[in-house]
């Protein structure tokens, strides 16, 4: 097993309709940096952003793509 990380509209919506949990990644100058969240579900897809639904917290949280890195388990 091991961590994809998700960028393009079609890998998001994909996560979207199966329901994988993703992690969330604060990125800066291009690299991953801290683990901002995990075991959440993409409810949501933008050009700019994604939101992010996290059941255990009851919340959602939006996240820009060009700051943020998502990543799912394979």
């Amino acid at each position: 097993m091991g961590t994809i990380t998700i960028t393009t509209d079609m890998e998001l919506f994909a996560a979207a309709l199966l329901q994988h949990k993703v992690s969330v990644w604060a990125k800066q100058n291009g690299r991953c940096l801290t683990l901002l969240d995990k075991d959440g579900f993409v409810e949501k897809i933008t050009p700019d952003m994604v939101k992010v639904r996290y059941p255990q917290k009851q919340c959602s949280e939006y996240y820009l793509r060009c700051e943020f890195v998502f990543q799912v388990h394979s």
